[in-house]
């Protein structure tokens, strides 16, 4: 069957076949008793927490079973956006809050929404490998900006800046980040975002990890840098969720 050449631009992700292999010595090396770690995989080793899994079956049993409001559940939307007031002392309304398929459902939407074609994104080299083809997907175009260690391998106001071309239209962060699990300092986001606003660009920024930091420094939303931040989040992560596929995005009221 012919397909698209977006489609077909769209390179293997490699990294989840070695870490399929990988997993799988793990599980006999640990079947043999020995002590094993599983670091491959951005993925808990346990279960969904019991009083999720037992909301859900009760759910089920009541019939919740329909289509819902487009943006999501009113009383979910409403529990996220207390989340954010309660665990970062945000506030997030819930009507910016909408509810998607993952994080990764979350960023084709919010490219599809705010990317045209031709228009550049710049992100870290090096960066979630999916990430550049939600843009590439929408005819933009992914700038891999190189990143070193000194620089926690994440984009700065500089960088952002000297990269920053006519066609640029914005950045796209995770803090903390996939595959380095650096974040970037809160002073340092603040500065890239007011380089960003300075040139009518946008803000995206990856926090599926958010919270899962021994460092307080750097466990704070962007959200709290102003209502123009778009963050995408999910449940798979700090929520240890996975395989439910629940995520969400925040987005500017206009």
């Amino acid at each position: 069957m012919k397909i698209t050449r977006r489609a077909a631009s769209i390179e293997p992700f490699y990294v989840m076949e070695v870490g399929k292999a990988a997993s799988q010595l793990a599980r006999e090396v640990a079947a043999s008793d020995q002590p094993m770690v599983f670091l491959n995989i951005g993925e808990p080793d346990f279960s969904a927490p019991s009083l999720v899994q037992e909301a859900a079956e009760r759910a089920i049993r009541a019939g919740k079973t329909q289509y819902t409001h487009a943006t999501g559940l009113e009383p979910l939307r409403e529990r996220i956006s207390g989340w954010y007031l309660q665990r970062f002392g945000v506030s997030v309304p819930a009507r910016r809050i909408v509810l998607t398929a993952g994080a990764s459902a979350a960023l084709q939407l919010a490219c599809l929404a705010l990317v045209e074609a031709g228009d550049e994104i710049l992100m870290p080299d090096p960066s979630y490998p999916c990430n550049r083809h939600f843009v590439s997907a929408v005819e933009g175009r992914a700038v891999l900006v190189p990143t070193t260690a000194a620089e926690r391998f994440q984009l700065s106001a500089a960088s952002v800046e000297s990269n920053w071309t006519p066609r640029t239209r914005g950045v796209l962060l995770a803090s903390p980040s996939n595959p380095t699990g650096t974040s970037i300092n809160p002073a340092e986001m603040r500065r890239i975002h007011q380089v960003v606003q300075a040139r009518g660009g946008i803000t995206l920024v990856d926090e599926i990890y958010l919270g899962l930091s021994h460092d307080d420094r750097f466990g704070q939303t962007a959200l709290a840098l102003d209502d123009q931040v778009i963050s995408i989040n999910s449940f798979s992560k700090y929520f240890n969720m996975t395989g439910w596929r629940l995520g969400w995005m925040v987005v500017p009221d206009e």
